[in-house]
């Protein structure tokens, strides 16, 4: 489906990027960010199964669907992802709910928590609840209308906070789009009434991570070197918690240009043989953190006294980009905070790490 699959886009470096919905340094901020650290995520397994069983299900599919070994990364991507209904068990009143939504003939309501983003995606504040065609007409795709068809329409499974209950996850999405647009929707029962909990567009610009058990990771480029997005959670209640903002300015000279230098708002960070990061931290609680991160873009070539100083470098960047309210960090104090936040605002280590003894090692 393409709203899992995670491309290797953006930037990171050009580290790993995740793109489509259904969705460390952080884990998915190597593949689902565009920040100079790495960041990403997704199949198998029934209620009853152990973890044991399930990893050997998701590899048993991925083998079943196709004649070539499938790779660790996508075991990990598959398992991560939501389930198709024929891998869970569903209530019978969620079940009845989640079809009749599915087949236009049941609606849901933009939920409080969630009334801004239906307005965003043009989902009237006047009108409460919604059939899916409605929202499909609603939905700024270059076509009129998504058929109800595969190609076009997914209904996948997800557990918000693995307590047993099951959302479901649709994705819209036109594959003959050039712009790769799509959007998808969480919908929760609440005793017997369907609730929209969440909503997130992507396309060829911005990708969205959403995993099974809800953790979200949405990610944008404004450019080969400029990239930025928003990381956090869906609670079991389908509740959305922002964790963080992140932005990442790139910077770099060129060999072939000897007298390119950065230079920003007047000051010289340095000459043509470096290349620079810049990554902003905004947490819930409006808290900034920022790291400055200066390298060689040919760390082994000879340099002479015109070379860059990357200390006096960093000292230079440090002036131009950290304004008073911001706090400059290493990367590896950045990543305690991170886990700090993380731990404050409930995410509990089940969720964010759900599948991480699949995940592939870095090359």
């Amino acid at each position: 489906m393409k709203r899992v699959r995670l491309l290797p886009i953006l930037g990171l470096c050009l580290c790993l990027v995740a793109c489509g919905s259904s969705t460390s340094v952080s884990k998915i901020e190597s593949v689902a960010a565009g920040s100079s650290e790495s960041t990403e995520g997704i199949t198998v397994a029934t209620e009853q199964a152990s973890e044991a069983d399930s990893i050997d299900e998701a590899v048993n599919s991925g083998n079943a669907l196709s004649t070539e070994e499938p790779s660790q990364y996508d075991i990990w991507r598959d398992y991560i992802d939501g389930r198709d209904r024929s891998e869970i068990t569903l209530d019978e009143e969620s079940e009845k709910l989640y079809l009749g939504f599915i087949s236009g003939e049941i609606e849901a309501e933009c939920s409080e928590d969630c009334s801004e983003y239906c307005e965003q995606f043009g989902l009237s504040f006047g009108q409460k609840s919604y059939k899916l065609p409605e929202i499909e007409r609603m939905i700024d795709i270059d076509r009129t209308k998504i058929p109800y068809d595969a190609e076009y329409l997914s209904e996948r499974y997800i557990d918000l906070g693995l307590d047993g209950s099951y959302e479901l996850l649709v994705d819209f999405y036109d594959e003959e789009d050039p712009h790769g647009y799509g959007l998808s929707l969480i919908v929760k029962n609440f005793s017997g009434k369907l609730k929209i909990c969440y909503i997130q567009d992507f396309w060829a610009r911005q990708s969205a991570v959403i995993t099974y058990s809800g953790m979200i990771y949405v990610s944008g480029s404004g450019g080969a070197m400029t990239h930025g997005g928003f990381n956090g959670y869906l609670d079991a209640e389908g509740k959305y918690h922002l964790w963080y903002e992140w932005d990442s300015y790139g910077y770099e000279t060129y060999h072939e240009r000897p007298d390119e230098e950065i230079n920003i708002n007047g000051v010289r960070i340095g000459g043509d043989d470096i290349r620079m990061f810049i990554n902003s931290y905004t947490f819930y609680d409006d808290k900034e953190y920022v790291t400055i991160n200066i390298e060689y873009i040919n760390p082994d070539k000879q340099r002479d006294e015109n070379s860059t100083d990357l200390d006096e470098a960093y000292e230079k960047a440090v002036e131009v980009f950290i304004d008073p309210g911001k706090k400059l960090c290493t990367e590896e104090e950045i990543g305690d905070i991170k886990e700090k936040y993380r731990k404050k605002l409930g995410i509990s280590d089940e969720v964010y790490t759900y599948g991480d003894e699949l995940m592939p090692e870095d090359d």
